[in-house]
């Protein structure tokens, strides 16, 4: 054997020793966290609820009422953090329907860690008959709260759909408001001016604005943006010539045209 293959040949030993080194390193240090986690109790709960300045479905309160079975923290608090079982806690917490996400986990200072994730409604449906429900930026149905009510657009008149929980949305009328909403979320100053949708007898939506004592004939969705934009340039062109009140009705249902009738 010659120099060369010499060196080499320690090379080749020397990568295989550095490999040993680091995956019994990691050994160990696995071992050490599973040790660790073992003598390690629950100290305390730390809860995050996101988002927090939008939505207050649920509170801490009732987040530990989830974890616990209706109990009080001291129910995890003093447990080995190896006994909890972080999954099951997951999905206690997504039952519920108020929250999109959740996640629990533990570190090695004791604390059980618990994030959850509200989910958004961007359009509430009352019914005929004072039942209702919300929508969310997913489109799919979300229950009113005893506690809490959401500021979003208020869909009224001739919806005949009815809550079914965590369920997806069956009628058109439904499925246009939906769409009405997401479009409106995106548009801050539509999001700002609008702040009711009537359904009417033939299922046309008529849009309430917060300034100007007007209608605002939608129709469908179809074109929708064009028909806002429609909306936006006779908000500019007209309106502020001829004052917000002027009109009782703007008709923007027919391609291309703007229809208004006077009070």
């Amino acid at each position: 054997m010659d120099k060369e293959q010499r060196i080499l040949q320690l090379k080749k030993i020397g990568i295989i020793s550095l490999w040993v080194l680091l995956v019994s390193g990691l050994l160990l240090s696995l071992g050490f966290v599973q040790k660790s986690q073992g003598r390690t109790l629950c100290l305390a709960i730390d809860i995050s609820i996101s988002p927090e300045a939008e939505n207050f479905f649920i509170d801490r309160a009732a987040v530990v009422s989830i974890l616990t079975n209706e109990g009080k923290e001291d129910n995890i608090v003093g447990e080995p953090v190896h006994k909890i079982d972080v999954a099951e806690l997951e999905a206690r917490l997504e039952r519920n329907p108020f929250v999109y996400n959740a996640e629990v986990y533990a570190n090695l200072n004791g604390q059980l860690k618990v994030d959850v994730y509200q989910r958004r409604p961007i359009v509430r449906i009352i019914r005929n008959d004072g039942t209702g429900y919300y929508i969310d930026n997913r489109g799919l149905k979300m229950p009113v709260s005893d506690s809490y009510t959401a500021r979003v657009l208020v869909a009224t008149g001739n919806i005949y759909e009815k809550y079914s929980e965590g369920d997806s949305l069956k009628s058109v009328v439904t499925q246009q408001l939906f769409e009405l909403a997401t479009f409106l979320e995106k548009e801050e100053f539509w999001k700002a001016q609008m702040e009711q949708v009537l359904v009417n007898d033939k299922s046309e939506l008529i849009l309430i604005p917060k300034v100007g004592d007007h209608q605002i004939i939608l129709g469908t969705t179809e074109g929708l943006e064009e028909k806002l934009n429609r909306l936006m340039l006779f908000y500019k062109e007209a309106l502020t010539k001829t004052g917000w009140n002027q009109y009782g009705t703007i008709n923007l249902k027919y391609k291309g045209q703007i229809v208004c009738t006077k009070k």
